[in-house]
Order: structure tokens, then sequence, then C-alpha cells
């Protein structure tokens, strides 16, 4: 499926982006740190001509376009930067969020549920894990002046690139894969300051504060997770369900948090069931009220 680049002008960024496909139902993408949209490419590809979709590139470290010097990066703030994006559409959408995408998406819906007519969750951080374990030394070295632009440059060797992936995916990928997935991470300085407002804006406290919020968003809300994963635990994904009040639980087996390259066609199965079965045929609404 052929898909056109896109841009959105938000709250102090420019957003790009990719959009292709038709359909009823729109699904928005919010991938998480130091990857951007091309995380998704093997799933779209399983989803291709079943209905429209929109791969963002959030400034979380992988993405091309630096937002403003003084623009935030706060989580709560990427999230008002994706509801704006859904206004721009001008109809409901599923959203669909991965890793720190999935902390972002989860603020989305509990600040506007009603732009969101379903929620897909892949392993993402939730309640204190915010962020993972094994990702906190990033919040450590963020308190060393240019040490997250030192850990950046890094990044443009393949080997490096490869150690990253392996916490994230079973799969092996080639060199261009990686170059696309980290952007302009390892060469430009104003992207290398948004990742370091990103990891100043993860604490656990605020993927705990939204977790009563949840308890409100009442539309269908799928969590793919996988089985076993160093960085997000299952249980979350069981506690996740026991907080939406419409909430469908998934297992993906033999896959780690990027579930979209490990195992993208499973993926594409269950979200095509989900939607069907929760959703059908029916319209989304294509009359959003904008809050100012």
């Amino acid at each position: 499926m052929a898909l056109g680049d896109v841009e959105f002008e938000v709250d102090g960024a420019c957003i790009t982006g990719r959009v292709g496909g038709s359909g009823v139902r729109t699904l928005v993408f919010v991938h998480g740190i130091m990857v951007n949209s091309h995380v998704w490419d093997p799933l779209v590809k399983a989803l291709s001509g079943t209905c429209r979709l929109v791969l963002l590139d959030l400034p979380l470290g992988g993405h091309h376009r630096p937002m403003n010097p003084d623009a935030s990066g706060e989580l709560a703030d990427h999230a008002a930067r994706v509801i704006t994006v859904v206004e721009q559409l001008g109809t409901q959408a599923v959203l669909v969020g991965s890793d720190t995408g999935g902390a972002i998406a989860q603020l989305a819906v509990a600040s506007r549920p009603d732009l969101f007519e379903a929620l897909i969750l892949f392993p993402s951080d939730a309640f204190g894990n915010c962020p993972p374990l094994l990702l906190r030394p990033l919040v450590q070295l963020n308190k060393v002046p240019r040490a997250i632009p030192g850990v950046a440059k890094l990044l443009r060797y393949r080997v490096l690139q490869a150690i990253v992936m392996k916490l994230v995916s079973k799969r092996g990928h080639s060199a261009e894969t990686l170059n696309d997935l980290v952007g302009e991470l390892p060469r430009n300085k104003g992207v290398q300051r948004d990742l370091s407002k990103l990891i100043a804006g993860l604490r656990p406290e605020v993927t705990d504060a939204v977790v009563p919020a949840l308890a409100n968003y009442t539309a269908p809300v799928l969590i793919l997770w996988s089985r076993r994963d160093p960085l997000f635990p299952a249980a979350h994904a069981h506690r996740l369900a026991g907080i939406f009040p419409s909430a469908h639980v998934h297992f993906v087996d033999d896959s780690r948090a990027f579930i979209s390259l490990d195992q993208p066609t499973s993926a594409a199965e269950h979200i095509l069931g989900f939607t069907r079965r929760t959703l059908g045929q029916s319209q989304p609404n294509r009359r959003l009220r904008r809050e100012s």
C-alpha cells in the first residue's frame, strides 16, 4: 500500500507522518521512544486495503523535524498533540499505541474519549512502569549535561542499533530498517534535545495518575501484549483489562514489545477481528467538537 507524506501543525511542533488506505475506520498509530512510524511498516503491509491508516512521527527521538526549542516534552503535551491531529482529521479514530506511545494513548483517551471510537494497546508503559526498569538508566544519564546527545550519536553504528533493538524485537533487521527506525537521532541536535525533554517527562506518577480516568473510557479496547517481554510485564495487560469497562486481551507468542515487527500478520488479524466484532460497519463521528 502506498503511503503519502502528511504534516500537522500542533502546539510547539509540526508533526510529520504518513497516510494511506481508505475505509470506514481510521487508525492512528503512535510509536514509542527513540523510534518513529517505521516501527509499524510490516503491520501496515498486513493491514493493506482494510482501512485508512495514519502513522505519526511524534517528537520522541526517532523523528526528523525537531519541535520548537521552547516546546514541552511532557507526555500529557504529546497526548494533546495527538488529540489535535485527530481533530484535524475530522473523524473519530481508533488509536493504536505502543511502548511510550501506549502511555500517550492512555492520556489521550482519558482526556478526550469522544475522539476515539476504540483503543488498541501494544506492550506499553503503564502504572508505575514508566519508563520500564531496563530503560531507567536513561533518566539518570539525562541529568548529566550532553550525555543523551552522546548516547544518541553512538546509534549511527549498526552494531549498537542492533543491540538496542534486541530489547524490543526478537527478529534480525536490515541496516536500512535500523536506520529508518532511529531517524535523525544520531545526527540532529534538535531531535536529541527533544529526546532529552521526553526522558525528563517519563515519570511513574504520570502513568499512575491516569489510571482512574481510564475506567471512564467505555469504548472497546484491545490489549495486544507479548507473552514474555523484558520491558512490559504480562501482568500489566491483565491489570489494564480490569480497568477498562470493555477490554479484550490477547497474548502474542514469539515476540517482544514490538509485535508490529515480530508478528505483524498475527497483529493484523487480531486488529481486524477486534474492529469488525466491536465496531462493525458503524459510522464514526465526523462532526467533532474542538476544545479551546
